[in-house]
């Protein structure tokens, strides 16, 4: 099921998963998880946004529009489906565009199509050698880009 649409004056669980989403990565302020989008939450979310749009470098060709809101468009940066190797489709293309803009050889995932193959899998397992979690703590290499990963990959 897909999360819902979140905005100013939300409540529940979808607000808590966008605000340690947030927290992650340095949007909000350990411990603000509270369930409750309110004024702080609703700025962390347009910084966000701002960071992720048309003319900043993280907007990548996943540029997001700074409302506000957490509709598709902003979960889909902030809390991207888990991808493998086999995946298709424009979270393996975000993954690929994210890894090419380290500018690292070993972090080059080959073309970008959206195509999670053996050359962005052995990009991810690189990555993941040397990429730490939110708490520190060394990723696993796995090749599996799940919440930890995407959030060291700063999505």
């Amino acid at each position: 099921m897909a999360d819902p649409i979140i905005k100013l004056g939300s409540t529940g669980d979808a607000v808590k998963k966008a605000q340690k989403a947030l927290i992650q990565r340095f949007y909000l302020a350990v411990g603000t998880d509270d369930g409750i989008f309110g004024h702080v939450t609703d700025f962390a979310v347009r910084s966000y946004q701002n960071d992720r749009s048309v003319g900043h470098f993280n907007a990548f060709s996943f540029p997001l529009v700074i409302d506000g809101i957490v509709g598709q468009q902003t979960w889909s940066r902030l809390a991207p489906d888990t991808v493998k190797k086999g995946s298709k489709g424009s979270g393996v293309r975000l993954l690929q565009e994210l890894l090419k803009s380290f500018a690292d050889p070993q972090l080059d995932p080959g073309p970008i199509d959206g195509d999670f193959g053996p050359l962005t899998e052995t990009a991810v397992k690189a990555f993941q050698g040397f990429a730490v979690d939110f708490d520190g703590n060394p990723l696993t290499v796995d090749g599996i880009v799940g919440p930890k990963t995407w959030t060291a990959l700063w999505s």
